[in-house]
């Protein structure tokens, strides 16, 4: 099941009351959403890539407290 990105919703919804600035307004801050919202995601999955490899680097190294 593909997911419809903000864009193609906002194409389905009627916009007759919108002038045509309106729309290209709303469709920019959907694409300004779309990119924010991957651009965050990229980095939560880059830091938790990042410390899952700290994390095994850090647990392979056996430390003996006496």
């Amino acid at each position: 099941m593909k997911t419809k990105s903000l864009v193609e919703m906002l194409e389905a919804v009627d916009t007759t009351y919108l002038t045509e600035h309106e729309k290209a307004a709303a469709i920019a801050r959907a694409e300004a959403s779309e990119y924010t919202v991957a651009l965050i995601s990229s980095a939560f999955a880059w830091v938790r890539k990042t410390l899952v490899s700290k994390r095994i680097s850090f647990n392979s190294a056996k430390h003996s407290h006496a």
